[in-house]
C-alpha cells in the first residue's frame, strides 16, 4: 500500500487556462485544487521550453542529490555545470534541478533570453519566487504543505499527485511546531508519515484521510492552495516550472495547517535572536 491508495472517488477539475485577474478567485476562496488545460498557448514563452531547450541554453543549474531515504529534501544545493547534469540526467539519476528563475535567488548564471512572466491571476505584490525543477524520473517529493499557493506547469513528462485539503491536517502527522529538531532540519512544512509505505499503527489516523489523485500531463498545469498537503512523484524524464505567491486571508492563517507554520515560523525567529545574542557574548 502507498498513499494513492487513500484517494477518494472524486475527480479533479480541469478548466481552461484563465487568462484575466479574476479567473483563479473562485478556486482561491474556496481553496479548491484544479487543474489548468493549455498553458503553452496562455504563455508563449514556455513554448520552446523542454529539457533539450534547457540543456542548451544553460550554462550551469542548482541541484540537490538523493538523501538515504531516497527523496529529495530540498536541501544541500551546489551548482554545477550543465555538462555534468546530463550526465546525472543520463546514468546516475542522482541528482534533481531546482532553478529559480523569477523573485529570490535567481544566479547570476541565468541567460537574460530565459524570462518568466507572471500569469494575470497571480499579483505582483503576492509573488515569491518561480522555480524551474528538472527531474530523470521517479524523483517525488515528501508529504507536505506550502504558506503560499502554488501553480506547477508541465512542460515535458508527467506527474502523478495526490492532495488533501487543510481540513485534514489532524490526519497528516505534521511535526510539532515546537519541535528543535524538525525546526533545525527545516522540517516545518512536513509530514513525518512514508509515502511510499504508510504506518497506519503507528498513524492511526492516517487511515481516515481521503484525497484527490490524478496526473499532471503535459502543457497543464495544478493549482495548489496554501495549505493542502500533497505529494508528488514523476514517472519518466520531466520538466516544470512553478509559482509561488500570497494571497491567504486573515482566516486561511487562524486554521491548520497554516497557524501551525505561523507558530513555526515565530520559533525560527526566536532562535535566530538567540543564536545572535549568544555570538555576541561568545565575542566580547
Amino acid at each position: 500500500m502507498n498513499l494513492f491508495d487513500l484517494s477518494g472517488p472524486d475527480a479533479i477539475e480541469t478548466i481552461p487556462f484563465p487568462e484575466h485577474k479574476d479567473g483563479l478567485l473562485p478556486y482561491i476562496e474556496r481553496r479548491q485544487p484544479v487543474l489548468l488545460s493549455g498553458v503553452r498557448a496562455a504563455l508563449p514563452f514556455t513554448r520552446q521550453w523542454n529539457y533539450d531547450y534547457f540543456r542548451e541554453s544553460l550554462t550551469s543549474i542548482r541541484i540537490q542529490r538523493k538523501s538515504e531515504d531516497g527523496i529529495f529534501h530540498y536541501l544541500g544545493f551546489e551548482r554545477v555545470p550543465m555538462s555534468d547534469f546530463n550526465e546525472v540526467m543520463e546514468t546516475t539519476h542522482n541528482g534533481y534541478a531546482l532553478e529559480p528563475l523569477l523573485g529570490h535567488g535567481v544566479s547570476e548564471d541565468l541567460p537574460a533570453d530565459i524570462s518568466v512572466t507572471l500569469p494575470a491571476f497571480v499579483p505582483d505584490t503576492g509573488f515569491r519566487v518561480s522555480n524551474l525543477y528538472i527531474g530523470p524520473g521517479q524523483n517525488k517529493s515528501l508529504l507536505h504543505y506550502d504558506e503560499t499557493h502554488s501553480l506547477l506547469m508541465m512542460l515535458e513528462g508527467r506527474k502523478r499527485f495526490i492532495l488533501f485539503s487543510p481540513d485534514q491536517s489532524d490526519c497528516m502527522y505534521a511535526y510539532s511546531p515546537f519541535s528543535l529538531k524538525a525546526i533545525r532540519e527545516n522540517r516545518v512544512v512536513d509530514s513525518k508519515i512514508d509515502c511510499q509505505n504508510p504506518d497506519f499503527t503507528t498513524f492511526p489516523k492516517l487511515s481516515r484521510a481521503r484525497g484527490l489523485a490524478g496526473w499532471l500531463e503535459d502543457d497543464q498545469a495544478l493549482f495548489i492552495p496554501a495549505g493542502t498537503w500533497h505529494f508528488i512523484e514523476a514517472e519518466g524524464r520531466n520538466v516544470s516550472v512553478n509559482y509561488f505567491w500570497f494571497q491567504n486571508r486573515l482566516k486561511d492563517w487562524l486554521h491548520q495547517p497554516l497557524l501551525d507554520f505561523w507558530l513555526k515560523r515565530r520559533a525560527i525567529g526566536v532562535l535566530d535572536q538567540l543564536r545572535k545574542v549568544k555570538h555576541k557574548l561568545s565575542a566580547a
